[in-house]
Order: structure tokens, then C-alpha cells, then sequence
């Protein structure tokens, strides 16, 4: 079982939609499991109705229902079935209450750097969430969609991913957000050595596995651009050609330095074109682009939708042999 993570420290540039689409599309190859680790839940939004997602929340079957004893440290996690979307796709929705955990979660990694047992048990409770929750459901691949940030939430999930895709939009703040993010995953992998050094000193003996703690950098997705005659708009063109070297500058050269490797697929995983009034309907109906049917997407936006098959297969199928690549060293 693969964990790749989604994440950007910068926000606006399409991931939830990046993410539902090509964990959609490896669906019908794979066993896929969605974890909702944003607080705004969006993801949860596309995948499941509201009035679904309200049940869910009144019963207690959301992603901080799992955590809540932790937070509140009245026992151990309490994992609860994900939601069945698709024959081979499940996911654990989200819930604005981990918000929290975020509040929580620095002071459990401040007591894991000082090798104290309930450091470990409230900084793994994110990797010890996702891996019993795929288990129940033989998930093969793990998508997880994290929120705009470099806080302790996005830390705890990080550093137990097999690696990370950074979805990127073709503008400054985009890429000037790239170093912010490989700055904060290179001191997280640091100090989660330094706290795995620490238990092993103090003979600590958990009654789980511990986090790897080593993300690899999948590469990066951009999207959202305009495209005349097969091309990006000249508005565009620039940034896109500025990607590759922000990328391996601001991601790649700091990981590397932290002990972490990239596959050796590459840095770009692929390019996501605007894809304008398609997205908004597939929300609407929970649905993946392609899914669409001809009532709901027509004429020429029909054709598109069917077409996106392609490139969201196309880059499921990039993403996965990565992370395999990866998992296999």
C-alpha cells in the first residue's frame, strides 16, 4: 500500500479537483482509498452529497471521529468504514473538527523530539489512521488531500506518505511557494530522525510500526491554464517555463540534502488544461470529469469530458508507477 500526498503551501491551484479526478481514474485499475485531510473538506464536497455528508457527521463517521479520542486522550483511535464511491474507490470524509488536532498535534511532536511515548503516539495517529483504514478495504493506493499549509497537521501526514505531488498553477505565487514547502519537508524529515533516535535510546517499545519518515518528491502537476491553438496562452507560457528549475531548486536540491530522493521518472508528472464549466458540474454531481453524461455536459463539452479519460489515466498511471518506484527501493 502506496500513501501519496497532495500538497501545496500554496493555496487556489486545483488540488482537491486534481486529486478526486485521478484517484477516480486509477479506480478502475486499482483499489483506491481517499483520505479527506483538508479542515474545508472540499473533497468529501466532490465525492459525496451534502445531505450524506451530514448523516456521516451526526454519526460520528468522519476523519476526526477516528482522532477524537486521541485529541481528547480518552484512548486509542477509533477507526471507523470509509464510504464506498465508486466498486474499487472508498473515502474517510473530512470534518472542519480537525482543526483540533492541528491546535493539538505540535505539542505531541515537541514530546516525540524529547522521546517521550505520548509524542509518538499523538505524532503517528494520522499514519496509524490511514494505514488501519486502507487495510479495511485492501487499498492498494492512498490519496490523501491536505490543506494550503505547512502546519503540524500536514506534517504528521507527510511524514509517514511514500511521497507527495505538488499540484502547481502557472503563476509567481505558486512557484515562489516551492521553497517554503521543501524547506518545511526537509526539517520535518530531520526531526523525525532525530525523535526515532531518541526512542531507540530510551528502548521505547510501541505497539505499532513507526512512520517511515523519508517522502519522496513525485513531481509536480500543472493546471489550470487557457490554451489557444494547442498551446498555453502566451500569460501563462511564461510561468510553465519557469516550473521545471523552481521545482528541483525549491523541492528537489532540499530533499536531497535531507537524505530524500525523487524517482527517476522525472520532475513534471503532467499538464492539466482549463478545463472551465466542466469542473463546477462534475462538483455538482459528484462525479469525475469523464463520468459526465451527455445531459449533463453537451455538445462539445461532452466530447471534452469523455476525452479526459485520457489524461487523467495518463497521469494516475504516472503517479502510481512513481510511488511503486519508490516503495521498491
Amino acid at each position: 500500500m502506496k500513501i501519496i500526498s497532495f500538497f501545496n503551501h500554496k493555496g487556489g491551484v486545483g488540488k482537491t479537483t486534481l486529486v478526486y479526478n485521478i484517484g477516480i481514474a486509477l479506480a478502475k485499475k486499482k483499489r483506491v482509498l481517499f483520505i479527506d485531510a483538508d479542515a474545508q473538506a472540499n473533497l468529501t464536497s466532490a465525492a459525496i452529497p451534502v445531505t450524506d455528508v451530514e448523516s456521516l457527521f451526526d454519526t460520528g463517521k468522519t476523519i476526526y471521529s477516528c482522532l477524537r479520542p486521541v485529541v481528547e486522550g480518552s484512548g486509542a483511535l477509533e477507526i471507523v468504514s470509509p464510504v464506498q464511491i465508486r466498486d474499487t474507490a472508498w473515502i474517510l470524509p473530512g470534518d472542519i473538527r480537525l482543526s483540533e488536532y492541528e491546535e493539538f498535534a505540535p505539542t505531541g511532536w515537541t514530546e516525540a523530539l524529547a522521546g517521550l511515548p505520548r509524542g509518538f503516539q499523538v505524532s503517528t495517529a494520522f499514519y496509524r489512521l490511514i494505514t488501519e483504514t486502507a487495510a479495511l478495504v485492501s487499498a492498494e493506493y492512498v490519496f490523501v488531500d491536505l490543506g494550503p499549509n505547512v502546519g503540524a497537521l500536514n506534517r504528521n501526514v507527510i511524514i509517514g506518505s511514500t511521497g507527495f505531488v505538488v499540484p502547481l498553477a502557472p503563476d509567481l505565487f505558486s512557484l515562489t511557494a516551492l521553497p517554503s514547502v521543501g524547506k518545511s519537508v526537509a526539517n520535518w524529515i530531520g526531526e523525525w530522525e532525530i525523535a526515532k533516535v531518541q526512542a531507540e535510546r530510551r528502548k521505547l517499545e510501541f505497539g505499532f510500526e513507526l512512520p517511515p519518515g523519508l517522502p519522496s518528491p513525485l513531481g509536480y502537476v500543472s493546471q489550470q491554464f487557457t490554451v489557444y491553438r494547442d498551446q498555453p496562452a502566451e500569460a501563462y507560457k511564461h510561468w510553465n517555463d519557469r516550473m521545471p528549475v523552481a521545482y528541483q531548486t525549491g523541492i528537489v536540491e532540499a530533499l536531497e540534502g535531507a537524505g530524500s530522493l525523487p524517482p527517476a521518472s522525472g520532475t513534471s508528472i503532467g499538464e492539466v488544461p482549463n478545463l472551465s464549466s466542466l469542473v463546477p458540474i462534475a462538483q455538482r454531481t459528484h462525479k469525475a470529469v469523464f463520468e459526465l453524461n451527455g445531459s449533463e455536459a453537451r455538445g462539445a463539452h461532452y466530447t471534452r469530458a469523455r476525452n479526459a479519460i485520457h489524461l487523467f489515466s495518463s497521469l494516475a498511471d504516472e503517479i502510481s508507477e512513481r510511488a511503486d518506484e519508490v516503495a521498491g527501493r
